[in-house]
């Protein structure tokens, strides 16, 4: 199974390696964010983020949700609060691009 190929903040997670990986972004309880997801592919990436409700401030009349097409060549941000404490995948939500390293771990404490 090929490794490496995707990434987020340019580093590719190892494949099933989720349980065990160190998170990428560590945020406070309670306080508000806003994710920015470049996609400079040519492919389309369904991005999922676990334990938080997000709202896509591009599409501001959409519903709060917890994943978000982002298409080739644009770009989206997501706000939300960091209310729910854990550790928590943030990936798309293609197995394959998944699997491929397009997956990090957030914490929230």
């Amino acid at each position: 199974q090929p490794q490496g190929l995707w990434s987020i903040n340019a580093q590719s997670a190892q494949a099933g390696s989720h349980a065990r990986h160190e998170p990428m972004f560590r945020l406070r309880r309670g306080q508000s964010y806003v994710f920015e997801v470049q996609n400079d592919t040519a492919w389309h990436h369904p991005f999922h983020l676990h334990g938080v409700a997000f709202r896509a401030l591009n599409e501001p009349h959409q519903p709060w949700r917890d994943t978000a097409l982002v298409a080739p060549g644009s770009r989206a941000e997501f706000a939300f609060v960091a209310d729910n404490p854990g550790d928590w995948m943030i990936h798309c939500h293609i197995l394959e691009h998944q699997e491929a390293g397009m997956m990090a771990v957030m914490r929230i404490s």
